[in-house]
Order: C-alpha cells, then structure tokens, then sequence
C-alpha cells in the first residue's frame, strides 16, 4: 500500500460508496474464460463519518443466458486514517469472519473470506480485492479468488457513482433485471 500513499486523488471509502452506484462486471475462471457477467446496484448510507451499511443487489448471467439474483449487506466501520473493517450477509456468500481493509492515496485494499454458493454446496474463497480511483465518481476494482490457496479465478468491475437524486436512490433498492437499461 506504502507505493501509493502520496497518489492523488485519494479514497475515502466514506464518501465513494455514499449515495447510488452502478457497477458492471465479470468473473473470469483460473483459465482466463469469462464465466459470469453482472450488473450490481449499489447504495452506501452513513450513520456516521465512520459508521455505514453498503447495499449491493446482483444480476448475474451466465453463457447459457441463465441469470440469478443475489444480494449482499455491507456493515462497514472505518477504523483509522486509512483503516476499516466489515462484515455482510447475503444471497451472494456472506462474509466469514471480519473483512480488513486499507487506503493509501488512490488504492484501497480488502481481505475477506466469502462463503459462497456453488450448486448446492458452499466454499469459503479468500479475495484479495484492489479498488483504485479514477475520479470522485469512478473506481476499478480487481479482485483474486483462492480457494485452499489455490488460485480459482479473477473479478474485473467498473463502479460509477451516480447523481443522488431520491429516483436513483430508489433504483438502487430494486434487483436489476435482464434487459433493464444500466443508469449512468
């Protein structure tokens, strides 16, 4: 993290994942194939400057077609200049244990356990998750999965920060559905 501590502009998870947010993305399996794309509403609200709950409603579509939903509940807790941690539970693999998390200028790193669904059976992968600023309004994030240590596959994802109108705002509750436009 100390690589970027002087980089500018510089992430405050408090004040990116405040208000509606869209996001795009795709799962690429250890091979490099893509095996999942999804469209993910979210909407971060703060109690306080360093208390919040990061809503995150999932699309997902498969090469088949197929698409499922799931959903993810944040409780986030900035715990330092440049430190925080989190839990969640949701349709889309809760999180075991307690997520850790850091910012330096730009970058902010995560670590967390996801218990996630496969068929019928469930994994618990470790993500390594990167997220870097663009601008106030855009991140890329980039994520590593492992499972027992070994590499199962990569996460890439646009996030955009949208106007926080109550229209948005009440979008971002709703599941997103196939065919619906993506807000912008």
């Amino acid at each position: 993290m100390k690589q970027y501590e002087s980089s500018l502009p510089v992430f405050h998870i408090n004040q990116f994942f405040n208000g509606p947010a869209v996001a795009t993305g795709v799962f690429q399996d250890r091979s490099g194939k893509v095996v999942n794309r999804f469209i993910m509403y979210l909407l971060g609200t703060w109690q306080t400057d360093s208390v919040g709950s990061l809503s995150e409603k999932f699309l997902f579509l498969d090469n088949d077609g197929k698409a499922s939903h799931a959903e993810r509940l944040w409780q986030l807790q900035v715990t330092g200049a440049h430190k925080f941690t989190a839990t969640a539970q949701g349709s889309a693999g809760d999180i075991v244990g307690l997520a850790q998390g850091e910012a330096e200028g730009f970058a902010m790193r995560w670590r967390y356990t996801v218990r996630q669904p496969v068929g019928k059976r469930f994994f618990n992968l470790r993500v390594d998750d990167w997220m870097y600023l663009i601008d106030k309004d855009h991140v890329v994030n980039r994520s590593k999965m492992r499972f027992l240590g070994f590499f199962v596959g990569d996460v890439s994802i646009e996030i955009h920060r949208l106007a926080d109108t109550p229209e948005n705002r009440k979008t971002m509750l709703q599941l997103p559905r196939v065919g619906d436009a993506v807000p912008v």
